[in-house]
């Protein structure tokens, strides 16, 4: 293959790699990594990008969230408060909420997350941002900025796919709660999918100019071959 053919190959190689392809996080104990005890977290990586999860919990619809502790199941991540706990939902039974952050390495767009519902309901609150530090400690869920309420109108337990293309933009970190204001949800968390945010792909202009020097090398190679 000469230089040109080469060059050639690289550019599409270039182009479709430009292309970003969705990742699918699933939360099961055969994969990712908890660590143990209050404030503990999930790590996970796929196709280049890590996921980190967080547990934390308020006492009331209008406490203060503080770190709480996160189990992983094959039903899916949850929240619970002892240190050494086995078992744990998202729920807001006892009036507050419990919410799980997840942080990534890099910006996402946000495209849908798995959940299995427990008794008739599983509502959530969601928040989603930018900013590679944010904590939700000691926050307020009115300071975490708007909450996207997703209603899951089925009342039969089982697993819910929830779209969140209501979510437009770039995010570095969504927070998924129950629903802050009532006591009957209950979910644990199985699956997320988001698409990392592409490389800008050149301009039609961009390409032409970088295909006529690709040009002028094939030129300059078949010449300098014929001489």
């Amino acid at each position: 293959m000469n230089a040109f053919y080469r060059c050639a190959a690289l550019l599409g190689i270039a182009l479709v790699t430009a292309q970003a392809q969705a990742v699918d996080f699933s939360f099961t104990p055969a994969l990712g990594t908890l660590t143990q005890g209050n404030g503990n977290s999930y790590t996970d990586t796929v196709s280049g990008l890590t996921i980190t999860a967080s547990a934390w919990s308020n006492a009331n619809r209008a406490g203060k969230f503080q770190t709480a502790t996160l189990n992983v199941a094959n039903s899916g991540l949850g929240v619970c408060t002892g240190l050494n706990c086995t078992t744990g939902v998202l729920d807001n039974s006892n009036g507050g909420s419990d919410m799980i952050l997840f942080s990534f390495s890099s910006a996402v767009n946000l495209q849908s997350l798995g959940l299995e519902q427990f008794d008739s309901d599983s509502d959530l609150s969601v928040w989603a941002g930018t900013g590679s530090t944010f904590s939700p400690n000691n926050k307020k869920p009115t300071k975490l900025g708007t909450a996207s309420l997703i209603d899951n109108s089925n009342s039969v337990a089982g697993f819910r796919n929830v779209s969140l293309a209501a979510f437009t933009g770039s995010y570095d970190w969504i927070a998924v709660g129950a629903r802050i204001g009532q006591i009957n949800d209950f979910a644990t968390l199985k699956s997320l999918t988001i698409n990392p945010v592409a490389q800008p792909v050149p301009e039609a202009t961009t390409w032409m100019t970088m295909l006529a020097g690709l040009g002028l090398v094939g030129f300059a190679v078949s010449r300098r071959t014929r001489t």
